[in-house]
């Protein structure tokens, strides 16, 4: 998921490097390409958010963190990490209402292009389904060290 994100990331670069060159060169602009770029930055999310958390990159603040001990850590994480799937489980439950309500009821985008609603929103509980597996994947993980002491 990771990689399609930095495959649409290069998308948009070249679509963004197109529309100005044809503005420069030609005095002539695309209207899709910031319509495009809008759904895709929200795709970027959503496809690489999981991995980020899996990889750690998400940033801390670890002034009082440091001062713990091991165990306490462990817990502190361990809650952490579930109140963070429990929010992605409120996250997957309105996207999800959302998209089906868009499919429905036939909502369009009407702007430069128009897009039904649901291609450029159902990637939001897709996206917030892997991390509600990670963050309790990683709650279970610390909680598991904290009862088995490892």
């Amino acid at each position: 998921m990771a990689g399609l994100a930095a495959i649409i990331l290069a998308f948009i670069c070249a679509a963004v490097c197109y529309t100005i060159g044809m503005r420069y060169l030609f005095t002539k602009t695309t209207i899709w390409i910031m319509q495009t770029t809008e759904y895709a930055l929200l795709w970027i999310v959503f496809l690489s958010t999981t991995w980020l958390l899996r990889e750690k990159g998400h940033i801390t603040t670890d002034l009082v963190y440091e001062h713990l001990s091991e165990k306490a850590r462990q817990c502190l994480d361990g809650i952490t990490f579930s109140l963070g799937g429990l929010a992605c489980v409120v996250l997957f439950y309105y996207a999800a209402a959302y998209t089906c309500n868009s499919i429905i009821h036939g909502v369009t985008d009407v702007r430069g292009v128009t897009v039904p609603k649901w291609t450029v929103f159902v990637i939001i509980p897709i996206g917030t389904t892997f991390l509600i597996i990670q963050f309790f994947r990683m709650a279970w993980d610390r909680f598991s060290v904290l009862r088995t002491g490892r």
